[in-house]
Formats: C-alpha cells, sequence, structure tokens
C-alpha cells in the first residue's frame, strides 16, 4: 500500500519528540498522502493549507529572485 511507508515515517517522527503533535504528507495539489493528526483535524483543510503555502512560498522565492536579479543589473550599469 503507498501510505504505509509515509505512516511509519511519521510514526518515527512524532516519537522522535514531544514537540511534534500533527504530520503529513501532502502532495503539491494537497492531496494527503499519510497524516497523523489530533481527533478533530480536518485532513483535506491540512491539506489545502499546505499546498496554499507551498505556492505563496513559491511565489515568494521567485518574486525576491527576480528583485535581486534587478538589483544585481542596476548595480553593474
Amino acid at each position: 500500500m503507498r501510505t504505509e511507508i509515509p505512516t511509519s515515517v511519521l510514526t518515527d517522527l512524532y516519537a522522535s519528540s514531544t514537540d511534534i503533535r500533527a504530520s503529513a504528507v501532502v502532495a503539491t495539489d494537497g492531496l494527503v498522502m499519510a497524516s497523523l493528526l489530533p481527533d478533530g483535524a480536518d485532513e483535506n483543510r491540512v491539506g489545502v493549507m499546505s499546498a496554499a503555502l507551498l505556492s505563496s512560498g513559491e511565489r515568494a522565492a521567485l518574486d525576491l529572485a527576480r528583485e535581486l536579479l534587478a538589483l544585481a543589473g542596476n548595480s553593474l550599469s
């Protein structure tokens, strides 16, 4: 089964620290492949929020890279 490996990794991760309260393996489209979430947590919501955060981070990184290139280009002229 596809989720056996991620779930075992999440179980090991969870056992490694008392600070970890939840974990999930989420595809870039928000599909939750495996999770260890507290009771009452909505797995689909976690997946959607994770995908949105990833997308926002990627856009921010691209914008920052463009800004750095523009600054470097201006300093060369």
